[in-house]
């Protein structure tokens, strides 16, 4: 009879157990669905974070690449130019008046021989506001042999008090200005350290 007792205890503690194992997995089932969905959203978030990187690097490679094929357009348009600045303009009443006193400028004081000389403009538009502001003149020359002789090979030549330079487009205008800016940087370094002043 003891024996038939210690059996169904035996039993019924095995029952327990299996009991409290049913309970406790569902804990364990909603434990593991909470991780799995917490590494997924976090895998999804970088996902469309490297989606947006990658995205934004394909606007600014685009935006670049415009840029640089608009700086090649108008290097390519100027290749042949001139700039003077500074130059007096005409008060004549036409415009064709006063391209020719412009054209007669080149050949008679910067000394622009007729064979190198095509035609000459002023860039931009006159600005009543500002009537001591003279706009560029712009000269075209036949080939780039004239554009490097005239111009000193783009180092600049100063022909009866103005100087003669290449038509930069404005990426190479500021590629310059950074230069000539870092130049002075140094020199100004260097002028220090000797204990000079750098005019």
């Amino acid at each position: 009879m003891n024996d038939l007792n210690d059996k169904k205890k035996m039993t019924d503690k095995k029952a327990d157990g299996k009991r409290k194992k049913i309970v406790k997995s569902p804990e364990k089932t909603s434990s593991s669905e909470d991780l799995y969905s917490e590494v997924t959203a976090k895998s999804q978030k970088k996902a469309i974070e490297d989606l947006s990187t990658a995205q934004a690097s394909e606007n600014v490679i685009s935006k670049v690449q415009t840029k640089m094929h608009t700086d090649a357009y108008e290097r390519n348009l100027r290749k042949h130019n001139l700039c003077v600045l500074k130059v007096p303009e005409s008060k004549k009443a036409t415009s064709k008046e006063r391209q020719e006193e412009d054209a007669k400028f080149c050949l008679e004081t910067l000394k622009i021989e007729k064979k190198d000389f095509i035609s000459c403009h002023r860039a931009g538009k006159p600005d009543p506001q500002k009537p001591d502001y003279f706009r560029p003149l712009i000269i075209k020359t036949a080939d780039e042999e004239s554009v490097n002789y005239y111009s000193n090979h783009g180092k600049g030549w100063k022909e009866s008090s103005y100087w003669i330079n290449l038509d930069l487009c404005r990426a190479d205008r500021e590629i310059r200005f950074l230069a000539r800016k870092e130049r002075k940087k140094r020199q100004d370094g260097v002028a220090k350290k000797c204990g000079l002043k750098n005019p």
